[in-house]
Formats: structure tokens, C-alpha cells, sequence
């Protein structure tokens, strides 16, 4: 388990930390999977479901006892039997006896990415498809699903439980009733991939893109590139490519790949196919859809540009899943938007909030900034930023270039908070943008006071449009969740 894998299972404790399989687990199962000792054993029962969190134990699961950097899920192996829990995967031997089947493995993070595996296995006809990617994974796999909900059952990732916890976790629950499971695969160090594909076993995959996103565990974006491309390496001979010809360094890594390929963009070899764009202001986006020889015009809920590029991923998929054209076309247009991510949200005085506050590195960065700067021509337009995390030495030069490009792009103001706040507001003084436009905060509530201060004043001009965007670990949504309560 790495130290990113670690980080992460704080949160996979608190949440969606127990996933029910159908039909019920055996104990001889659980043995072949993990490949375990068996210690003790108790009662002979089958087990409901796979649970990591001993508050979250129902009678009848199994309690996989996970170790995090500030947890140790063995301290708690007591009071998931008092519980109900009938069986525990463990590291380490109990202090004492206790009365359920008890299985060592070497590591209990990896038995349970095997015990997700198993399921997989025991289920030939389910297509599973795997996304990753810097940008845009969680919204390709929100249309992919969209798309496949159509005519089919579909099991998908959990919000974005796509680590080595998480994706376990959203696998596990899969049933023989399911056609597809559409999976988010997420990383932060080499290897993490590898491993998800290997748990997965995926019949189609596709690389969103390849940008300089997690630097700090990767070194550059070579090594961004090396992680990212470790799922198509590690995709079976018979399964497909869906491939962004966009995307310079995605086209390199599948032209090493043997797999049959279908690609998609903007590019005119493009098989999945987008042209003539349209903005549509709060609306999201139109855009013609073209490929197999057929084409049609589809308006997307989703803000700007790169989100036409996620819905052609969530097409190439859906097409190489053998999925019809019209239903494609119906899938795209019933998406709603993940919350927090480019989801325009109406604040008082008439002011509109892009709220983005999900993620950020410098790429979506950009795309945000560019949505940001073509909506409605004439009206103000502000940007709140919060750090970009991450980015290991590059994150002095990544928040220049930002600052930068806010003062390229002419917005009415610029509120940035977090450590590089200064970096990136003296980045857009030294490009002309003012000091009085320009603004670095040491707290979040000091722009919450700003922003509500503007909207009483009129500073802030009814139908002025706010962009709010920063890395997940910035929290970038509490500066406004006051505002949006206080008036309902």
C-alpha cells in the first residue's frame, strides 16, 4: 500500500465503505480469493456483505480490517463482531479468540482488491469499462452511464471512489442482473493502475488525457503519461481502445498497444467525431455528433468546450460497447451535471456562480478560464482561485503561468486564497492586471465577505458570472455555501 493509498482511506472509511454482492459470499470464496489462512472458524455461514468500516457493520458482513496512515481497522476487530459482522480478513493475528472465521492474508488492502477481482471473474458476460485520466474521468463516466442506463443495468463508480479502496468497494456490489459496470480508475503513483486493471479485468478502456496532474508522485508528465498508460498495457488482447487523437501523448501510448481502437476528437481522422460547436450560455453546449455514418445534433447540461470532449469519449465507449446511435444521442442528453463541477448555481442580486470547486490542475484550469470567458459577452466576470495541489516543483511555475492567464483574459476581478495565492496574484499584477483587480486573501470567509459586500453594494453587477475553482483539498465550495444556505 502506498502512501497515496493510505491518504485515501480516511475518506473511504467514512463513506460507501461496505458493498453487498449477490449471490452472498462463502467462506470457501473468500479463502480461494485472498488466497488466506484460515485462523479460526467460528460458525460456518455465508457473509452479506464486504465492509471496511467497523461503524458502518450490519449483521452478517465481513469485515476486512484495512490499515491507514491514522487508522488501524485491527483496533476494531471487537466491536465489528459485537456488531454482526460473521467474519474478519485480517493482517495480524486477533489478541484473542473471537468466535467468527477469522482469514490472514499478507495484506488486507490487496485481499480485497482480490475479493472484487473474484466477483468479476464469476460474472463472464458483464462488459466492464474503465476510465482514466487527468481530466474529465468522473464526467466520461457519468455519460457513459447516462448512455448505458438507456436499455441496460448498469453498475457504476461511487462519486469518485476509483483508488485502490474504492474501486473494490464499487465493484463488489456487481449482480448477475448487470450488463455493465463503468469504473473511474484514479492514481497518484506508479503502479496504482496496473493494479486496478488487474482487479477489474476491464473489455474497454480509454485514456481522457494525459496532463500534469499528481506531479508530485509522478515526477513530470512522462511519468504521468507511464501511470496513465499502465491501463491500456494491462488490458486483455480481445478488449478495445478508446482513444483521444486530441491528445498527442494518449495517441503514443495506443499506438504501443495491439488491442482493436476506436478513436475520438475533433481531429478530422477522428471516427467519433464533434463538430461545429456552440455555446449556450448556462445552458451548456451544442455541438453535431458524427461517426458509423450517422450524425446528429446534441445539446449537452455540461459548460464549455472539453465537456464536448467527454461526451465523444462517452460515445467511442458506448459505441465500441455496441450501443446504438440514438440511444448514444438520448444517453448524452439526459446527463445532469456532477455536482461541483462546473454547476452554475444562482446567487443573490442576480449574480451566477460556476461552481468547479471538485478539482484543479493546471489544464482544467484552463478549460474553466476559457468556459468562464465565453459566456454571455458584456457582463462582469469574476474568478475566485484556490490552490493548485499536486504539482510538486512545478507548482511556483504552474501558478505563474495562471496568474498570467487571468490577466491575458481581461476578468473584471481576481480573488485567490491558499499558499500560492501571492504567487499567482503577482503573476497577474507583473502581466497589467491591477492591484485593485487583482487580490490575495489568507482566508476563505474573507472572500465570502467580499463576495456578499459586492452583491449589497452593487459592485458585483446583477448577471455578473463567478467562477469558483481550486484542488479538492482547498474546499473552494465554503466560501459560498454560506451565501447559498442564508438565502435559501
Amino acid at each position: 500500500m502506498g502512501a497515496g493509498d493510505r491518504k485515501n482511506l480516511k475518506t473511504e472509511q467514512k463513506s460507501g465503505s461496505c458493498a453487498r454482492p449477490n449471490p452472498d459470499w462463502t467462506l470457501a470464496q473468500v479463502l480461494q480469493a485472498t488466497g488466506g489462512k484460515l485462523l479460526s472458524t467460528g460458525a460456518e455461514t455465508g457473509f452479506r456483505r464486504v465492509c471496511t468500516d467497523s461503524r458502518a457493520i450490519e449483521p452478517g458482513d465481513l469485515f476486512v480490517a484495512l490499515r491507514g496512515e491514522n487508522f488501524d481497522g485491527h483496533a476494531y476487530l471487537t466491536q465489528a463482531v459485537a456488531k454482526g459482522a460473521v467474519g474478519l480478513v485480517v493482517e495480524t493475528r486477533p489478541e484473542k479468540m473471537l468466535p467468527v472465521p477469522v482469514v490472514l492474508v499478507a495484506d488486507t488492502l490487496r485481499a480485497l482488491g482480490d475479493l472484487a477481482a473474484c466477483r468479476r471473474s464469476l460474472l463472464p458476460g458483464l462488459q466492464v469499462l474503465a476510465i482514466t485520466g487527468s481530466c474529465g474521468k468522473t464526467t466520461v463516466k457519468e455519460m457513459l452511464a447516462a448512455i448505458l442506463d438507456i436499455k441496460y443495468k448498469v453498475l457504476k463508480t461511487k462519486g469518485n471512489f476509483n483508488n485502490l479502496v474504492g474501486l473494490p468497494l464499487s465493484l463488489l456490489p456487481v449482480e448477475r442482473a448487470h450488463d455493465f459496470a463503468v469504473l473511474e480508475m484514479g492514481m497518484n503513483q506508479p503502479g496504482e493502475i496496473a493494479r486496478l486493471t488487474e482487479i477489474a479485468n476491464p473489455d474497454i478502456a480509454c485514456i481522457t488525457n494525459v496532463q500534469d496532474a499528481h506531479l508530485a508522485g509522478l515526477g513530470d508528465i512522462s511519468g504521468v503519461a507511464r501511470a496513465k498508460g499502465e491501463l491500456f498495457a494491462g488490458l486483455k488482447a480481445s478488449g478495445r481502445l478508446v482513444v483521444n487523437v486530441d491528445d498527442k501523448r494518449v495517441l503514443a501510448i495506443a499506438r504501443q498497444c495491439g488491442q482493436k481502437k476506436i478513436t475520438f476528437g475533433r481531429h478530422p481522422q477522428a471516427e467519433v467525431r464533434g463538430l461545429r460547436l456552440r455555446g449556450l450560455g448556462e445552458r451548456g453546449m451544442a455541438f453535431t455528433l458524427r461517426f458509423g455514418g450517422n450524425e446528429a445534433r446534441v445539446r449537452i447540461s455540461a459548460l464549455g468546450a472539453h465537456n464536448v470532449q467527454n461526451a465523444l469519449a462517452a460515445a467511442g465507449m458506448a459505441w465500441a460497447a455496441r450501443v446504438r446511435f440514438g440511444d448514444i444521442v438520448a444517453g448524452l442528453e439526459s446527463f445532469v451535471p456532477f455536482e461541483k463541477r462546473l454547476q452554475v448555481q444562482r446567487l443573490s442580486g442576480g449574480v451566477r456562480l460556476i461552481n468547479d470547486a471538485y478539482n484543479a490542475n493546471p489544464s482544467s484550469m484552463q478549460a474553466a478560464l476559457e468556459t468562464l470567458r465565453q459566456m454571455e459577452q458584456g457582463r462582469q466576470k469574476v474568478v475566485i482561485l484556490g490552490d493548485m495541489l499536486e504539482l510538486g516543483q512545478e507548482s511556483v511555475a504552474a501558478h505563474q503561468a495562471l496568474g498570467e492567464q487571468v490577466a491575458r483574459l481581461g476578468f473584471a476581478a481576481l480573488l485567490a486564497v491558499g499558499d500560492f495565492a501571492g504567487v499567482l496574484v503577482a503573476a497577474a499584477w507583473q502581466a497589467g492586471m491591477s492591484r485593485e483587480k487583482a487580490l490575495a486573501f489568507s482566508k476563505k470567509e474573507q472572500i465570502s465577505t467580499w463576495l456578499r459586500e459586492g452583491i449589497a453594494t452593487g459592485a458585483l453587477q446583477p448577471g455578473a458570472w463567478v467562477l469558483l475553482k481550486g484542488s479538492r483539498g482547498m474546499r473552494m465550495e465554503t466560501i459560498t455555501n454560506d451565501l447559498l444556505e442564508k438565502q435559501g
